[in-house]
């Protein structure tokens, strides 16, 4: 609808100059900064030369914007974009809309098409929106052009939706705080005056004056609670029903297709799918409610549970894993064959209710393609991978961690086949989202489909009152079957059968791989390395990105210690698995800041300046905010800053240690340095290292380090 009614003859335009036709525009749409902007769908024409973008709204208020003439002219045909520019616009993208500013089109064309307001893109203005500015499901539901809808749209707006539920209800959420918090301080002055008022001689005309204010205060803030319960209530309920509103459409498309067999009944439930499942949590002990969100009673009840399991870990294990899991790094666990590493993968996931994947890595991997599958263009479908279904099944599973971990990582070159999948891990101020494919492959499908849909939508009516909706059946009439060979140019010897199938497949490829997946938030990626010489080392690209765990055979464990852990907490029953929520697990959040006056910081300074600079070993600002990050998420498992100062180490600078020993560092050659300066160093940091077991100790493995290197010519290697 336009702001104003105004409408105007051709023969009133006519006298009026460019300026002023196009300020009446921006009058009659409301727009008061002189500068018509836009957005919309781009459309190119098969051929490329035309293009336009179509289903106009403006960007301030997202109004259908209508020409003021005679005649009602909606802006229906598209406004023209030149084709070159729409052509580098869209990329190889699909479905794509811009955001543009509109001027008036060149006077010859306006007066062509009998239209003096007509309006087209301004060269330089467009701009390609990452997300739509306005949504309504109303308004996709009505439109006649969307007779199908992708999983990955639906499930973006489904996101959409389900995110402005939650800004609403954590706006509502704090206003109520805050006024219960004002309630409790009204209500608590109340009773002093009330106490007052029974012992004092005073006024009781001033007391009771004020005992009644206070009421009064008290009673209208509990009106203004109950409005934002209201509230919250009220828009919970509008966006329930947009929810349920694109569902419905949803569903009613999907139908269409199963009914014509264009996808079978996996396919159907895949797109009518709901997009939270609910996690049963009835046999499960709640780390909320039981153990009041306890990190530290967490560690020991997955302790106990996985000793009623039969599989023992010693506690600070468990408090380092469950503390890397929380800190959303990628985590390598390194040791001999049948150390335990993927046993603590899969035993931690079954602890705490979650699922855990074992992919193994082949030798020959070289690339993403290996990890994550490939787009064949000759079968129109995605070659999907177990790493990759993994990732599809924890987004259709939210509420449920997944724990996927590449077993025997180092098979391969890490950075060959994971380099680009780390480099989106490292992102941590969005979601991490990974391109399968292009997008144009998906719309090639789809707009192939359309206008199957289409054409079958038009005979349907016809066979629907028969009662004969099938594909075949509509095929064998001659009209429809003349109709779709004339529009997709197939002889009488091509079998529309076959194209349905064709079609058929692809569809489901789209429908099962969409062109992007983003990297849910329930996913942790975990490796599993043996070092030998059928392996590779980690180079240190990967090094700087990732936690390294060292694990010795578990029949140096002193189990009695496990037992003696165990049988000190008073938890109850332990049998059922520990229900932690997805966020209680961590969330991906930016590292805390670089403070050089933090004392961990000032730490890691030092060492990097008299040592780590010396020895060649790469150590950065990064690596310094990981550990503050892991600093700060360990004490909620460990109060001891030593422990944690001693994993660190572990984790993040030994498994650097990889040099020629003989070689000059300053007034030491490397080896000596790391004997007779950085190790007294590190048993003076580590004040608590010798109650610290033996496999698990940063000095007893620089010391290893040490010794090895000296029965070897001088080489240093941590892997050895």
């Amino acid at each position: 609808m336009n702001v104003t009614d105004t409408v105007y003859s051709t023969d009133v335009l006519r006298d009026l100059s460019e300026t002023e036709l196009y300020r009446r525009l921006c009058e009659c749409w409301g727009v008061t900064n002189g500068k018509i902007e836009v957005w919309g769908e781009l459309k190119i024409n098969s051929d490329g030369k035309w293009a336009g973008i179509y289903n106009i709204k403006t960007m301030s208020e997202n109004r259908e914007v209508t020409y003021p003439v005679y005649g009602n002219q909606k802006i229906v045909d598209g406004v023209y974009i030149q084709p070159q520019y729409a052509l580098e616009l869209k990329g190889s993208h699909g479905q794509v809309f811009l955001k543009c500013v509109l001027e008036l089109n060149n006077k010859s064309e306006r007066e062509r098409r009998n239209n003096l307001l007509l309006l087209k893109v301004k060269k330089g203005s467009a701009e390609r929106l990452m997300e739509l500015p306005f949504f309504d499901p109303g308004e996709l539901i009505k439109a006649d052009s969307a007779s199908f809808i992708s999983q990955s749209i639906y499930h973006h707006h489904i996101d959409k939706l389900s995110s402005e539920i939650g800004k609403v209800k954590d706006e509502h959420d704090v206003q109520k705080n805050l006024l219960q918090t004002e309630l409790q301080k009204y209500q608590s002055k109340l009773d002093e005056y009330i106490a007052v008022h029974k012992q004092s001689t005073a006024s009781n005309d001033i007391l009771t004056e004020n005992k009644n204010k206070l009421e009064n205060d008290i009673e209208a803030k509990q009106d203004e609670l109950i409005y934002w319960t209201a509230q919250n209530k009220r828009v919970e309920q509008e966006m329930a029903n947009k929810i349920e509103k694109l569902k419905s459409y949803i569903s009613e498309k999907a139908q269409f297709l199963k009914n014509f067999e264009f996808i079978d009944v996996d396919d159907f439930d895949n797109l009518i799918l709901e997009v939270v499942e609910k996690r049963d949590t009835a046999d499960m002990t709640s780390f909320k409610d039981i153990l009041k969100g306890d990190y530290k009673q967490a560690v020991s009840y997955i302790q106990a549970y996985l000793k009623e399991q039969d599989i023992l870990y010693p506690r600070h294990i468990i408090e380092n894993y469950l503390t890397l899991i929380r800190s959303n790094d990628l985590i390598v666990l390194a040791g001999d064959s049948g150390s335990g590493k993927t046993n603590l993968v899969q035993s931690f996931a079954k602890a705490v209710g979650g699922v855990s994947k074992i992919i193994p890595v082949k030798p020959n991997w070289t690339s993403s393609e290996d990890l994550l599958g490939y787009y064949n263009p000759l079968e129109k479908k995605y070659l999907a991978t177990p790493f990759l279904d993994a990732l599809i099944e924890a987004h259709q599973h939210p509420e449920i961690p997944y724990f996927i971990c590449l077993d025997e990582m180092n098979l391969a070159r890490v950075e060959y086949y994971f380099a680009d999948f780390l480099s989106k891990l490292e992102d941590r101020e969005t979601t991490p989202e990974i391109q399968l494919y292009s997008d144009g492959e998906s719309s090639h499908v789809l707009s192939e489909l359309k206008a199957v849909v289409s054409i079958i939508s038009d005979a349907k009516a016809k066979y629907s009152q028969e009662g004969l909706v099938d594909f075949v059946k509509l095929m064998q009439d001659e009209d429809v079957n003349a109709e779709m060979k004339r529009a997709f140019g197939f002889s009488d010897k091509d079998s529309l059968i076959k194209y349905h199938s064709d079609i058929r497949r692809m569809l489901s490829g789209i429908i099962s791989t969409p062109s992007t997946i983003k990297i849910p938030a329930n996913v942790r990626i975990i490796g599993a390395i043996n070092i030998d010489e059928t392996t590779h080392y980690l180079s240190p690209k990967i090094l700087d990105r990732t936690h390294i765990m060292k694990f010795k055979s578990p029949l140096l464990t002193d189990w009695d210690d496990i037992f003696n852990e165990i049988e000190s907490y008073d938890l109850g029953d332990v049998d059922k698995p520990l229900h932690i929520e997805v966020e209680k697990l961590g969330i991906r959040s930016a590292y805390p800041k670089f403070d050089r006056e933090n004392e961990f910081c000032k730490i890691f300074i030092d060492l990097n300046r008299e040592f780590f600079d010396l020895l060649g070993v790469e150590f950065g600002m990064r690596t310094i905010r990981q550990g503050l990050n892991y600093l700060e998420l360990f004490t909620e498992v460990n109060s001891n800053q030593s422990q944690a100062i001693n994993n660190f180490i572990i984790h993040k600078v030994l498994p650097k240690f990889t040099f020629d020993g003989n070689k000059q560092a300053g007034n030491f050659n490397k080896l000596e340095l790391l004997d007779k300066v950085l190790l007294p160093k590190l048993e003076e940091l580590v004040t608590e290292h010798e109650s610290i077991a033996e496999e698990f100790s940063c000095v007893a493995a620089l010391r290893a380090i040490v010794e090895n290197a000296k029965s070897n010519d001088g080489v240093v290697n941590y892997w050895a």
